[in-house]
């Protein structure tokens, strides 16, 4: 599909590239985001979870932590995307600014609705102090 569309022209100009097609499981074009003369693309990817604790650092202060994403926590970042009045983004000349305002207030709902949390443990109580150390 087209990503740049003007009066004269409908152009497939923005790619997403990656070396691991097996991991990609949906992209496509968002055509109802009109922020710029171009269309938003977006690539979904399957990711495991070795290569993400890899990414963070085996030092961590988040070792050990997840995030759940569950039907309750998806259904909360959704509403709170919706509420975002993203026109703040038009006043916003240079692009990797923009990006990064986009990006800043994307992050922050994330973190809102994504908050790390420790796995509990099972049958702690039952454990005598000892045990624990």
């Amino acid at each position: 599909r087209p990503t740049r569309i003007t009066d004269h022209s409908a152009t497939l100009i923005d790619h997403i590239f990656t070396n691991s097609c097996h991991a990609v499981i949906k992209s496509g074009v968002i055509s109802d985001f009109d922020l710029s003369d171009h269309l938003a693309t977006f690539a979904n990817l399957l990711i495991a979870k070795r290569k993400i604790d890899c990414m963070l650092g085996s030092n961590s202060s988040y070792d050990g932590f997840t995030r759940p994403a569950n039907a309750e926590t998806i259904t909360s970042f959704v509403e709170e995307i919706k509420k975002v009045d993203w026109t703040f983004l038009f006043a916003v000349e240079n692009a990797d600014e923009k990006f990064n305002a986009f990006n800043n207030k994307y992050t922050e709902i994330y973190i809102m609705c994504f908050p790390f949390k420790k796995p509990k443990r099972q049958g702690v109580r039952d454990m005598k102090p000892w045990m624990l150390d």
